[in-house]
């Protein structure tokens, strides 16, 4: 992460944002970010990266978002075009030393962020974010939490950072959408705002309107030329159809006859419907749009009725005009079925002699039967031939039922060469088969050597790959292969608790030492800050940590004997400990304010917490004071020339919370 840089003492300006999307100008107050990271750090703590004095809405200081910044700003300005809301996003290497809450809360006030502002910050490196935000803004922590939930922690857990960032500009959205918040807090506290938040509805429900009309008119006009060329696609059916009745025969034609009527009839219902829309002028749009897609739906039948029957038509009229060479690739096709009937017999017989009659019975009948319908597709080839020159129709109709025959005994005799095939790979398969449900007997007798379950389906295991083994190359190899896979089927399933036992005990092993450290130093910590800052200090952190400390107690007496309770019961002490931290924090901002109004940004300059032991650690959802330093409106984030987007009033530090609170952790 590049250091950042304490703001000079003299004023300086931001890019201005309008409302074509350029930055207005903005005032800090000199020595902002100096004052809340040496305020932030502990004495005797590591030296860490001060937090950062934002100048704009999106800030890379990782380089993980690369082409990907657009995409990132344009949601951002999404957000603050349609809810009352702006978020502002920074990528860091790492928070350094600093409690990420620390971190994103001294960023934001050094950055003068507002009360409907909201700030993201992730530590790429470190995997680790946090969300702050002023403590009056119309965001509940319940919202916030869902958004940090379902929303951000997803796509930072895939290190897609940009995509972190749209879905909580998405999502801060739909919150405020899902309550209707906006109309009623957009121009914020000014005399007029609710005839102006009326008016601002007003124009969003007649833009939609206007969208929705948009939208009906569009649709109208995909079922208009929809209803065209299914017409057109019927006219031009039944014109085929009857070119193919005089050259083919009713008798030929008709399935096709049977279709085209279906189509009509499909057609006619489209064109009711569309009459119905032309009549009904008053309709609803809801009413209108159901219609026009019934329309669109009809029309799309008659297409998959015609469309469904046109290549077969198509190779009927083929038929006609190629009937001599078709009845002669036929005749050859007959020919070499006979060979293949032969060579089916012989594996047949081959496959009884070693196998189970199980094995053979499902196609023992397929080559005599293969045969029969060779023999009766010959007959069809020899009348079809015998009324060619005088009756072409009728031949076409025996060149159909003689393919008809072929293509059955065609798949007939497939189906012996798949059985064929398969015996042919089975000692393979069973191997393969019989080394995994190995694995899972090992498994059981690692995992659960004393359930009597498990070892009733180990037993099963062990008979089903006795009995694949016998049938490598003999008996019913299809069967064996089955009951191989029923047996290891249900041993995986009696063996799915204790490997995700086993797993989070491992998981739990893995863990456990850095939670253990990371509590003993809070509480290292939390016990300085208490000796020296005791007075200060409320019952709601005492409490807290009183508590943190009694569960760090018991996950060390647990870790010996149950390391999944005992990282259980850390996890909870960390989090208990980060938030006795947060609320100690609190208290003693509120006890130097009150001590000490002169001192620079509402922070004492000679006071120092924390004790010699640095930092607290954890994450969790925070409420923390932010200093009470005020802004008038000379230094407000945005000149009076910003975007309408923004009320400057609504950003004023007069309506501004003394704290700030938000959520995070690790991803």
């Amino acid at each position: 992460m590049r250091p950042a840089t304490p703001a000079p003492p003299a004023a300086r300006t931001s890019p201005a944002r309008t409302s074509g999307g350029t930055w207005s100008a903005r005032v800090l107050r000199g020595g902002a970010v100096a004052v809340a990271a040496g305020a932030l750090l502990a004495p005797g703590a590591a030296v860490a990266a001060p937090p950062l004095d934002l100048v704009d809405e999106v800030t890379d200081e990782a380089g993980v978002l690369g082409d990907r910044t657009d995409e990132v700003r344009s949601a951002v300005d999404a957000l603050a075009d349609r809810t009352p809301y702006q978020l502002f996003v920074v990528y860091v290497d790492t928070f350094d030393d600093l409690d990420p809450a620390a971190w994103a809360d001294a960023t934001a006030q050094a950055s003068d962020l507002g009360r409907d502002d909201v700030l993201l910050a992730v530590a790429v490196e470190s995997r680790r974010y946090q969300v702050s935000v002023d403590d009056a803004i119309g965001l509940t922590d319940a919202q916030l939490d869902r958004v940090q939930t379902d929303r951000i922690e997803p796509a930072l857990r895939e290190d897609d950072w940009a995509g972190a960032a749209v879905a909580a500009a998405q999502g801060y959205e739909e919150e405020v959408a899902g309550e209707g918040r906006a109309g009623r807090v957009l121009l914020g506290i000014l005399a007029g705002a609710v005839l102006v938040a009326a008016a601002a509805w007003g124009f969003v429900a007649w833009r939609r309107r206007r969208a929705a009309a948009a939208d009906l008119d569009a649709l109208a006009g995909r079922a208009g030329q929809a209803l065209v060329a299914a017409d057109d696609a019927v006219q031009a059916s039944a014109t085929e159809l009857g070119f193919a009745d005089a050259q083919l025969g009713p008798d030929a034609v008709g399935p096709f006859v049977a279709a085209l009527d279906e189509a009509r009839a499909l057609l006619a219902q489209a064109f009711e419907a569309q009459h119905g829309l032309d009549d009904g002028a008053d309709l609803p749009d809801a009413e209108r749009h159901a219609r026009l897609t019934r329309v669109l739906a009809l029309c799309d039948q008659v297409d998959d009725v015609l469309d469904a029957q046109t290549d077969a038509l198509a190779r009927l009229r083929d038929l006609h005009a190629r009937a001599p060479q078709v009845l002669d690739e036929l005749a050859a096709r007959a020919d070499a079925l006979d060979a293949r009937t032969a060579t089916a017999r012989t594996v047949l017989d081959r496959i009884a002699a070693h196998h189970a009659a199980s094995v053979v019975a499902p196609v023992a009948d397929h080559a005599g039967t293969a045969a029969a319908q060779v023999a009766h597709a010959r007959d069809a080839v020899a009348q079809g031939r015998a009324v060619l020159d005088a009756d072409r129709p009728a031949a076409v109709l025996r060149a159909g039922d003689a393919e008809g025959a072929l293509a059955g005994a065609t798949a007939l005799l497939d189906a012996v060469d798949h059985l064929a095939a398969e015996l042919a790979a089975a000692p393979a398969r069973i191997d393969a088969a019989v080394t995994s449900i190995s694995s899972d007997v090992d498994d059981a007798a690692r995992l659960a050597p004393t359930d009597p379950q498990v070892g009733a389906a180990v037993a099963d295991a062990r008979a089903a790959v006795a009995h694949a083994q016998a049938s490598r190359t003999a008996g019913d190899p299809p069967a064996a292969l089955h009951r191989l896979a029923d047996a290891e089927a249900r041993l995986d399933a009696l063996l799915a608790p204790a490997r995700a036992q086993a797993e989070a005990l491992a998981r739990a092993r893995e863990r456990l030492p850095v939670l253990l450290a990371q509590g003993d130093a809070s509480a290292r910590s939390g016990a300085d800050l208490l000796a020296t800052q005791r007075s200060a200090v409320g019952a709601g952190a005492r409490t807290r940590f009183a508590e943190g400390q009694r569960l760090l107690t018991e996950a060390h007496a647990a870790a010996p004997v149950d390391p999944v309770t005992a990282a259980t019961l850390a996890d909870r002490a960390v989090a208990l400990l980060a938030e006795a931290h947060r609320a100690a924090r609190a208290d003693l901002d509120a006890a130097r304010r009150a001590t000490a109004p002169s001192s620079v940004g509402g922070w004492s300059t000679g006071a120092t917490w924390g004790g010699s032991g640095g930092g607290w650690s954890g994450g969790g959802s925070s409420r923390r004071s932010s200093g009470s330093a005020r802004r008038t409106s000379s230094t407000s984030r945005r000149s009076s020339s910003s975007s309408s987007r923004r009320s400057t009033p609504g950003r004023s530090a007069s309506s501004r919370s003394s704290g700030r609170r938000g959520g995070g952790g690790r991803f």
